[in-house]
């Protein structure tokens, strides 16, 4: 074993800290065959699975960049050609076009000690391993050297996307991949990056290590906000909103009686078994009824989808009730709404009196989705492609996304003290 490695090691076991990682290696003779086999592979099924490869970029183009990562295969390193891999997805030019390294187990990357969310004021540490407890809620100046907003132009190449949103949800995940800082050339080493923040009015300089494997999303709620063994959150010592209160129903609900509203969270589009979402909706609006509640508030901020078969179940049962009407049905939308919750909220504004509050989602009324799962044949990183057009909207629709007509973005000041401006600005809206 080498000297530095050792060294390192029996620090580790003294100090209790993770050894930092080291650069990996260059792919070797075998790894490059493979990885080559893997491109050729893409070449090919790319365009055979897409239900429109080059609605973005041309044949030329895609060609071009497939070789161009080919041709540098053998300066890189695993993680950094999987990036190459992010960045090649993304050229696509659709969301549900992506390798997503959040969601795949053979990618393997680490995550920082921190957990980073852009909210509305600017990117901020949301949560830190105890040993970084002092940067919890600090905004965020500079990683790697560079201004957070050069940081986020680095890393917005690598995400599949339908609008901006998709970005806002998604680079403050990447920025805390160690192996994607180093790809990005954010970190020499992947086993330190530097992070700035600002606390009490001052820059603080911090260098971090990986903290072990990133935390595997899976299904489609947004289980982002879960505490994690270990780790301190910047709300720990406010009550938890009553949004993030149950992320692990599918769908939930519950009679706020000082405002006369029931809320409805609707987690993802699927049905839970033995409860269908036609009979759990049907309870919820009785409960409304009973109370007299003066409106509905269906909140899809931790909805990234599911099966839209259900969305015509979930319409009817709302326009059949008495909450359809002006200023009654409130629909709270964030960035993490997308996929079959983004076709919910085109419904609902097609055939609803509907009111959107919030963030925009991260979706269009449309676009391409259906995504099939592209496993390569070495690597065994999955790369998911589009299999559907989807026209929701008039074809002449150019917006980026459904505007909400109460813009109610989480500041890091409402975050700290568990405030929910987006359901305060529901309950406050005119009938």
């Amino acid at each position: 074993m080498r000297p530095r490695i050792l060294m390192a090691l029996l620090l580790s076991l003294l100090w209790g800290r993770p050894v930092p990682a080291q650069t990996p290696p260059r792919l070797d003779t075998t790894a490059l065959r493979a990885w080559r086999e893997d491109l050729a592979f893409l070449r090919t099924a790319m365009p055979a699975h897409h239900a429109n490869l080059f609605h973005v970029m041309s044949r030329s183009q895609f060609d071009s960049a497939l070789d161009a990562i080919a041709a540098r295969l053998p300066t890189l390193t695993r993680p950094q050609a999987i990036v190459e891999l992010e960045r090649l997805a993304a050229l696509v030019g659709d969301g549900h076009t992506n390798v997503s390294p959040w969601r795949d187990t053979a990618i393997a990357f680490h995550t920082l000690p921190v957990a980073f969310y852009w909210f509305s004021d600017g990117v901020a540490v949301r949560a830190a391993t105890t040993s970084h407890a002092d940067v919890v809620g600090a905004p965020v100046l500079a990683i790697g050297g560079v201004t957070i907003d050069s940081a986020i132009a680095r890393v917005r190449p690598l995400i599949g996307r339908d609008n901006e949103m998709g970005v806002r949800a998604w680079a403050p995940v990447l920025l805390a991949m160690p192996e994607v800082l180093q790809a990005v050339g954010l970190a020499a080493d992947r086993g330190r990056v530097e992070l700035v923040v600002a606390r009490n009015g001052e820059r603080r300089s911090v260098v971090l290590e990986p903290a072990g494997p990133f935390p595997i999303a899976t299904g489609e709620t947004d289980r982002s906000w879960a505490a994690r063994p270990g780790w301190v959150d910047a709300r720990d010592h406010t009550q938890t909103p009553l949004w993030l209160s149950d992320p692990n129903d599918t769908y939930w609900y519950r009679y706020l009686p000082d405002s006369r509203t029931l809320y409805c969270q609707l987690n993802a589009i699927l049905q839970n078994p033995g409860d269908s979402v036609a009979v759990f909706l049907a309870r919820a609006i009785a409960t409304a009824d009973s109370g007299s509640a003066d409106r509905f508030v269906l909140d899809l901020r931790l909805n990234g989808g599911g099966n839209g078969q259900w969305n015509r179940d979930i319409l009817r049962a709302l326009i059949k009730s008495r909450y359809d009407a002006p200023g009654r049905l409130l629909v709270v939308t964030g960035r993490r709404t997308w996929s079959a919750a983004g076709m919910l909220i085109d419904d609902l504004e097609n055939f609803s009196d509907a009111v959107f509050i919030g963030e925009p989602s991260a979706a269009r009324g449309i676009g391409y989705g259906d995504s099939q799962r592209l496993v390569l044949p070495n690597s065994h990183v999955t790369l998911r492609v589009s299999t559907l057009y989807w026209q929701l909207w008039d074809p002449r629709d150019t917006r980026p996304w459904i505007e909400p007509a109460v813009s109610a973005g989480l500041t890091l000041a409402d975050y700290v003290a568990g405030r929910d401006p987006a359901l305060a600005a529901a309950i406050a809206y005119p009938r």
